[in-house]
Order: structure tokens, then C-alpha cells, then sequence
């Protein structure tokens, strides 16, 4: 990778806080976050104007969280600069050096992005916080909200469902990605760790990336492909480096690497390093010359400029649809190398093998297994050690010496390997997912004839564990107080298919109805012990009971259950009282800890007219020259400044106990809503924002139980 250009802004940038904006409607100027807290505007067109406007500063003055550009109001017909902090947005109109508004947040704000949500016509402002999703106009009104299952990470906007509307990409620190239309969420997708970037790819394609070193693709909300690093990734961006039509996943990383990817397949195509850590990557047409430019910028605020490559299809005289048919070619051949190259390996290993076997004597038997011998697999709960049991047993007497396997959300690094000493012709593995998510394993297990062969077969399976396989059924427990009731339209065989999907050791024969209840299935718990009951009234035409303490589990099964069954709409009612009573305790603890905020900050402020008070006493007697009292005043500054320091400390701390418990109050609503599906999961969501901007706590109790307000 050649570059273009490349120029040091002189100072250090933050991760990811870098945008390209056309403050004066025409000419781009490149935006970022300094460590110091402030903006940094680099105006390179204004070099002939005035060489000193080339570089500006916009002082913020607190911890900056995120920066974007876009033509938030159209009357304007130019970008103007959003930034965020932890407690503000403001968002500021560049060419006129004026705010068109500043907005304290309470839920934070952790990032922003620009663009426009269904059945809002102007663009918005979307700030992604503390387990919520707020969008502003230009005006700072509040146009939409939403609730998340943890705190924003990243969020964009896709077309993911292909209907010619962009959806809103939101990712969390709960390892989640989910697509929202409005309130509805389309689809909860659930990652290996937390979610730090998301990018627009190409039609209903998105590039994503993970904490812990991952890049992927997904095409329509199904993972394309994904690769890990041991290094860090810090920025993604989506470019067309090379010309061919369709852009390109560019990865910035820790280590100074920046790589180039084919969107399809996820094959480097060509690399670059720098000498300090990526901070962020963006394109723009930031010469003016017709064609944009993919721009790296270090944390040490050295920034690099590359162009497309002059060999595609604009440049080379080509049409569009040659160059689309010769690059499906060139994916068609890398992809029949890469097969050949597998086969080839493949056949000499047997070669191999066969050679070894032969020059042996057949009478040795090196570790031939007979070809009848297959590797069975199943699941079993171990309620005395609280885990999962993975049972790989082979169909004779041949022994496994290795076994390796590979699955996200259940072992640490994604995979696991165990040799068993002595080898044995049955292998147990013990697993404990931390979350009721399902997921396929990828099993390969080295087997040979007896403990002392030399060669090996590896046998390969993929085996998918339920969703729900940490609950061990039981024939009888205890009825948890807890209990949300809703009306599926289908017969009880349906629900035992979902049992049997969902659950392990669901027997095939579904048991006789008895009494009242036309299905009745009980579990245990193996995190915590604790009962789920789930059960089917024979009195009353599909109503059916999920009883557990746990909101966020009910929510869970009610969810997957609605989507085997495809109900897209469903309405239920719920009855929790531990959860509840807990609740009722974190909006106390918010009112408590809101009344400190507002004692604190008036407080602060009688200290700060204080301080400019003695400031100025101070200068009278420095021009009268009167140095006992000039030595007083500063005695009491100092002072002043220090209970100044320590309030604001105070403040500080409440804040984030604050934002702990706005946090539990944003879970709860998420809670809530997850107990229903569609309009009433979003009416939910609706109704208790409402509820908590008119501190109306009864309706907010009453909404979480009934899925309706009082008046509805």
C-alpha cells in the first residue's frame, strides 16, 4: 500500500473519536478527539485563505466519548460537528463558531450516529448510552427512545432486511448485536465478547468488531465470515480500495497494523503498519479531487492517505459488469485453490499412512480403525456439579486419545482440548455456559485402535447445544412465586417440539395430561438451583404459564418460543414480586441519589460565585499593594478551591451510583418488554419512558404487569 499523502496533526487523537465534515457545506475538514478534551479541526483548504485557520480547537473541557459530523438540520445545507461526553451532547455549528444546542443525558452518552429512523422524516442525532438508545433533531427535542439489554457500544445504520430502508445496528456490552425497525428489534444476534464497532458494508451487509480481536462480516444478519487476532482491534471502516465496485472491510489494530479484506471471504488483500496504535479510520474526498480517500490516524495524531487503485473498472476502460463477472472469476479460482490445496494435503497424509502400514506387516495393525467405526455424541445434565456433560463415545472398541472442540460462548478462547489419561473409548466434558444461548460445537477426535497406536483417525462432528440446556428436568418442584401468562393458539404437541428443541433429555413420547393442566414440564436450574416451571391449562385454550423468579429467564423462553411457533404478536401478563420489590427499592435509591445531585450542584455553584468574588477582592489588593490582605484572599481561594475539589469528587461519585441504578431501571423496562412480542413489546417501551417522565411509579408497575398503562 502506497500512500497518497500523509501529515501529523501534532497531537494525540482518541480511539475511534475522528470524523470528516463539511462545516462550510464545500470543503472537508477533518475532526477529532484530543486527550486533552478537545476538538481538533484540521481545515487544510484553508491554508490559502489564512495558513493559521488551518488548525482549530473547539474546547469541550470534559472526557470526549464520540464524534460524528452530518447535516443534522437541512435549512443549513452543511454538516455540523456532534460530540458527546459521558453526561452531554452538544451539538455545534462550525461556520458560524455557535451551539445549536446543549443537552445534559442522563443515561450518558457512550457513542453517536447520524442518519434517519422509519416514520421520522428529518435526520436525528442517535446517542447510544446507558442501556438506552435516544435520538434528537436539531432542535435537541427528543424524537425517539428505546431500551437495550446493557450499555451501547456501537451503533450504525444497515439495510439489513433489504426493503430499502436502513435499520439501526445497535451493539452492547452483553456481547449483543440487534437490529432495530423503530422499536421493533428484528433480530438479537450474540457475540463471543463485547461489540466496539460497527460499520455499513455493502446493500444489507455490516462489518462488525469485538473487544477481544475479532472482525466479521454479516449478510442479512448470518455471520459471512469472522476472523480472530491476539491483538486488538480498534477501528473498522468500509472502503473501495481496489476500484472493482464493492468496498473492502479495512481493519485498524493495536499493534500499528492496518488490513486490507476481501468483504466476501474476509482473504488480506494488502496490509500497512505505523509506528503507534490505529486510531481510527475514515474516507473522504478530502483533496477535491473527484476521488475519496481512506485516511488512517495513528493516537499519536499521524495520519496517511491512499487512493483507490487506478486498475479498476473506471480507470481501465472496463464496464461494470466485466469487471463484476472477472472478479466473481478471480473469487471462483482463489476458492478452487484453496480446495485443491485441502485435498492435495489430504491425499498425501493417506499416502502416508498407507506406506507406513504396508512397510509394517498387516499383522501389526498401526492404528487402522475398522471402517464401521462411528463417533457418537450426546448431552447430559450433572445436577450435583451444576454442569452439562458432553458424552463422545465411539460404536466399538476403538480408544479416543484427543479430543478438541470448538464453540462459541462456552469455553474460554473459544475452544477446548482435553487428553484423557488412559485413553478410553468414552470421554466426558464438563460445560458450564455463562448465558442461554445456542450454539453448534465443532468436535474433532483423534481415535486409534488402542492406547498404543501410532497413527490416528480424526473423526469431525458438529453438534448443536439447546439454548436452555443448563435447566435439568425434574419430576416435581416447588412453584416459583414468579409467573408470566400468555395465549398461544396451538396444541400441546407443539409446545413439547419446542421443549424438545430448546431443553436436553425431553423424552419423545409427550406424558398423558393430568388434572387441570394439559402440559406441565418442571426444571431445575443448574447455575442457581432455582425451579422453572412451564405448564399448559387444559381448561382454557392455549394459556400457557412460565413460572420462574427470574424476569430476565421468562423473557428469554417467551421470546424463543414465539419465534419456533412464528407468533408475531402476543400480549401477557406477569406477576414477579422479588423482582419487583426490587425495583422498588433502585427508584427510591434514584430519588435519593437525584435530590444529592441537586444539592451538590447548587452547592458548587455558591462556591464558584465565591471564588469569583475573592478573584476579584484579590485584584484590588494587588493594585493597592496591599500584600496581608492580597495573602488572606488567596488563603481563602485555596481553601475554597479545595472544598471545590472535594464536592466535586462527591458529585462524581453519586453520578455513577446514579447512573448505576438508571442502568437497573433501563434493564427493568427491557425486561418488561421481552415479555411480549411486537406492538406490545414496543407499546411497553413507550409507556414506561412516559411513565418515568411523569413519575408516575404506580403506572409503571402496572405497565410492567399488564402491558397497559391505567387509562389503556
Amino acid at each position: 500500500m502506497i500512500p497518497a499523502f500523509q501529515f501529523a496533526l501534532g497531537h494525540q487523537v482518541l480511539q475511534g473519536l475522528v470524523t470528516v465534515g463539511r462545516y462550510d457545506g464545500k470543503r472537508p475538514c477533518l475532526s477529532a478527539g484530543t486527550t486533552a478534551g478537545k476538538v481538533l479541526i484540521h481545515c487544510p483548504h484553508n491554508r490559502i485563505e489564512n495558513p493559521q485557520n488551518e488548525v482549530m480547537f473547539l474546547n469541550i473541557n470534559r472526557k470526549i466519548t464520540s464524534v460524528v459530523s452530518g447535516v443534522l438540520n437541512p435549512a443549513l445545507q452543511r454538516d455540523v460537528l456532534m460530540v458527546g461526553t459521558q453526561t452531554s451532547l452538544m451539538v455545534y455549528d462550525v461556520e458560524e463558531n455557535a451551539d445549536l444546542f446543549f443537552k445534559e443525558v442522563h443515561d450518558g452518552v457512550n457513542v453517536i450516529a447520524f442518519g434517519q429512523l422509519p416514520s421520522i422524516e428529518q435526520p436525528l442525532c442517535v446517542v447510544g448510552g446507558n442501556c438506552s438508545i435516544q435520538a434528537f433533531d436539531f432542535e435537541g427535542s427528543e424524537l425517539y427512545w428505546t431500551v437495550t439489554g446493557d450499555n451501547v457500544s456501537a451503533l450504525a445504520f444497515c439495510d439489513v432486511d433489504d426493503d430499502g430502508h436502513p435499520e439501526l445496528l445497535c451493539g452492547t456490552e452483553d456481547f449483543e448485536i440487534r437490529a432495530l425497525k423503530a422499536e421493533e428489534v428484528l433480530k438479537e444476534i450474540t457475540e463471543t465478547d463485547v461489540v466496539l464497532r460497527i460499520e455499513a458494508l455493502h446493500k444489507s451487509r455490516f462489518a462488525y468488531a469485538l473487544m477481544h480481536g475479532t472482525v466479521g462480516v454479516y449478510d442479512k444478519l448470518t455471520r459471512a465470515w469472522r476472523v480472530k487476532s491476539k491483538n486488538r482491534v480498534n477501528c473498522i471502516d468500509c472502503f473501495d480500495l481496489d476500484n472493482d465496485g464493492v468496498p473492502e472491510v479495512i481493519a485498524g489494530w493495536e499493534n500499528g497494523k492496518v488490513e486490507v479484506r476481501n468483504e466476501k471471504t474476509g482473504e488480506v488483500m494488502c496490509k500497512d503498519y505505523f509506528q503507534a496504535p490505529v486510531a481510527a479510520l475514515v474516507h473522504a474526498d478530502y483533496r477535491l479531487d473527484g476521488r475519496e480517500t481512506l485516511m488512517c490516524l495513528t493516537s499519536e495524531g499521524d495520519v496517511r492517505g491512499w487512493l483507490p487503485s487506478s486498475s479498476g473498472a473506471e480507470h481501465s476502460g472496463l464496464n461494470t459488469g466485466a469487471a463484476a463477472v472477472e472478479a466473481k472469476e478471480n473469487d471462483v479460482w482463489r476458492e478452487l485453490t484453496a480446495q485443491k490445496a485441502k485435498l492435495t494435503q489430504e491425499l498425501t497424509s493417506f499416502q502416508e499412512q498407507l506406506k507406513q502400514y504396508k512397510s509394517a506387516g498387516k499383522e501389526t495393525g498401526q492404528g487402522v480403525i475398522p471402517t464401521d467405526t462411528k463417533l457418537n455424541a450426546s448431552l447430559r445434565s450433572n445436577k450435583s456439579h451444576g454442569t452439562v456433560e458432553l458424552h463422545l463415545m465411539t460404536s466399538n472398541y476403538s480408544v479416543i486419545r484427543a479430543v478438541v472442540i470448538f464453540a462459541e460462548h462456552l469455553f474460554d478462547g473459544e475452544a477446548c482440548m482435553l487428553h484423557p489419561l488412559p485413553p478410553s473409548n468414552n470421554i466426558i466434558v464438563q460445560i458450564s455456559p455463562a448465558k442461554d444461548v445456542q450454539t453448534t460445537m465443532n468436535i474433532k477426535a483423534m481415535t486409534g485402535v488402542t492406547v498404543s497406536s501410532v497413527q490416528y483417525h480424526v473423526f469431525e462432528l458438529n453438534y448443536v447445544m439447546p439454548k436452555f440446556a443448563m435447566y435439568h428436568q425434574v419430576d416435581t418442584a416447588s412453584p416459583p412465586s414468579g409467573a408470566v401468562t400468555f395465549v398461544v393458539q396451538e396444541r400441546p404437541n407443539r409446545i413439547w417440539s419446542w421443549l424438545q428443541k430448546s431443553f436436553i433429555n425431553i423424552p419423545e413420547q409427550m406424558p398423558s395430561a393430568s388434572g387441570t393442566s394439559a402440559l406441565e414440564v418442571n426444571f431445575i436450574s443448574l447455575r442457581t438451583g432455582e425451579p422453572l416451571c412451564i405448564s399448559m391449562s387444559s381448561q382454557q385454550a392455549g394459556l400457557m404459564t412460565v413460572r420462574t423468579d427470574d424476569m430476565e429467564t421468562a423473557g428469554e423462553m417467551v421470546q424463543d418460543l414465539c419465534g419456533f411457533l412464528q407468533v408475531t404478536e402476543l400480549e401477557s401478563s406477569a406477576n414477579f414480586p422479588s423482582e419487583m420489590d426490587k425495583f422498588q427499592q433502585v427508584l427510591t435509591r434514584v430519588d435519593e441519589y437525584n435530590a444529592v445531585r441537586m444539592k451538590l450542584t447548587a452547592e458548587m455553584a455558591d462556591s464558584a460565585n465565591l471564588v469569583k468574588a475573592l478573584i476579584v477582592k484579590a485584584e484590588d489588593y494587588r493594585m493597592l499593594s496591599d500584600m496581608q490582605h492580597l495573602k488572606k484572599v488567596f488563603g481563602s481561594l485555596q481553601q475554597t478551591n479545595s472544598d471545590l475539589i472535594a464536592e466535586y469528587n462527591k458529585r462524581a461519585n453519586n453520578h455513577q451510583q446514579l447512573l448505576a441504578q438508571l442502568k437497573e431501571v433501563n434493564m427493568m423496562i427491557q425486561k418488561a418488554a421481552k415479555l411480549r412480542v411486537g406492538t406490545a413489546k414496543s407499546r411497553v417501551v413507550a409507556a414506561c419512558r412516559q411513565a418515568i417522565k411523569q413519575n408516575n411509579i404506580m403506572g409503571l408497575f402496572q405497565i410492567i404487569r399488564t402491558g397497559h398503562d391505567a387509562s389503556g
